[in-house]
């Protein structure tokens, strides 16, 4: 009898530890629904919480002058991307501007979120359907938070994971889709300089693939949100691409076939000059805008999908157009040398009926065997001689894969990529 009493004491003292215990362990309503705490002491605990393949969504304090390159910041301006924002890390602005106005005296002071790439978040031990981040401050970690992600109606969003991830892919297509846009204003610009074409055809035709790109490069949450959208534009970008190809072969094969004229005085050769200026606009432009749909294609792929094989069909045009302008510089070089044009002096020998009158003064004076020629026709020839940039430089940085990082600063939200070494 006196065993049974024992046990059912031990019984009663262990079923009283569980419940003081889960107690302590209950969270407030505080630590639910905040992602930054201040409090004045140090909490004791340390990251040994946290397994070592566990991803977590960090929000720190740190001083405004860390931040060595600010041009780097990319403020995040679609209302609706700072929405998903402020779900998945709720009050990230307001801690950041409360920061701000509470250290005035000592410095100003931001705060940083971090997604980690690409990553299931770990799942909060106190909040069923959160995630965990950490707050640090200048003592070490300064508290906890549980991160929830939730909708327009404010009810908790099912996965909280893919919300993270979902955010990070929006805030990296953000960045480089408004990289692209601005690349592509700069090339349909250059459109414009192009002088009255013989093709009205092949003009249109150049216009509307530019301007429909530049249409796909225009950034749209919804697109990236949504899986079979992406496909589509992606499976548009194909088609456009395809026609960019032809394009920029048609502009090879005439570029190369003035560059196999001879026997050309000078007039003809300016004549012939001008028209190679217009083909090569549009085979810069064209050559310009097929690395933007592969740098659009693999930005719709949300990363998944390599640079490598997003721009497999650029070696091979690429070398096209350096062949074409081999064959137009060294027409160039030739035309020049038999017409006796120097660029450097802007002038050329006198010809024809002309170069007999001034033959005899040209035995005293030099200078009389010359005439000037214009800036424009110098322009042409030295520019047409070069060439362009056909390549760009490889990159081994894709932001897809990298940690997202966002600074909370003056009311706003703005994205820090990593810089390239």
């Amino acid at each position: 009898m006196n065993y049974v009493i024992i046990a059912i004491c031990i019984i009663a003292v262990l079923m009283i530890g569980v419940v003081v215990f889960m107690k302590m362990r209950k969270p407030t309503d505080s630590q639910e629904f905040s992602v930054i705490e201040t409090k004045n002491e140090v909490i004791s605990s340390s990251m040994d919480d946290y397994s070592a393949n566990e991803m977590i969504v960090m929000v720190d304090q740190l001083p405004v002058e860390s931040i060595e390159d600010e041009s780097m910041l990319t403020e995040i301006t679609d209302s609706k991307v700072l929405a998903h924002v402020n779900n998945l890390v709720p009050g990230l602005l307001q801690a950041g501007n409360a920061a701000n106005n509470a250290v005035q005296a000592n410095g100003q002071v931001l705060y940083q979120a971090i997604i980690p790439a690409g990553a299931k978040l770990a799942n909060s031990k106190d909040m069923t359907e959160a995630v965990r981040g950490i707050y640090h401050g200048a003592g070490g970690i300064n508290g906890h938070a549980n991160l929830v992600a939730v909708n327009q109606s404010g009810a908790v969003a099912a996965n909280v994971a893919a919300s993270a991830m979902g955010v990070a892919s929006m805030v990296v297509g953000q960045y480089y889709m408004t990289q692209i846009n601005a690349e592509l204003t700069e090339i349909s610009d250059g459109i414009s300089k192009i002088a009255d074409f013989q093709d009205n055809e092949y003009k249109s035709k150049v216009f509307a693939l530019t301007a429909q790109v530049k249409k796909i490069a225009s950034f749209q949450v919804e697109i990236l949100e949504n899986q079979e959208l992406r496909e589509a534009e992606i499976s548009r970008l194909n088609y456009l691409e395809q026609e960019c190809i032809e394009l920029l072969g048609q502009a090879n094969l005439t570029i190369a076939g003035f560059a196999k004229k001879g026997d050309l005085d000078y007039e003809q050769y300016i004549k012939e000059m001008i028209e190679v200026q217009n083909w090569y606009i549009y085979q810069k432009t064209l050559l310009e805008t097929l690395y933007k749909i592969s740098d659009l294609k693999h930005m719709l792929h949300l990363g998944s999908v390599s640079r490598k094989q997003c721009n497999a069909l650029l070696p091979t045009y690429t070398r096209q157009v350096q062949d074409v302008q081999q064959f137009l510089t060294s027409w160039h070089d030739s035309t020049t040398k038999k017409l006796g044009i120097e660029t450097s002096t802007a002038r050329r020998k006198r010809d024809g009926f002309d170069g007999i009158i001034h033959l005899v003064p040209g035995l005293f004076n030099d200078d009389l065997k010359f005439r000037s020629i214009s800036d424009r026709t110098v322009s042409m020839i030295e520019t047409q001689s070069a060439g362009y940039a056909t390549e760009r430089k490889a990159t081994a940085l894709d932001l897809f894969q990298e940690d997202v990082r966002l600074i909370a600063k003056d009311g706003k939200v703005y994205y820090l990529p990593r810089k390239e070494e």
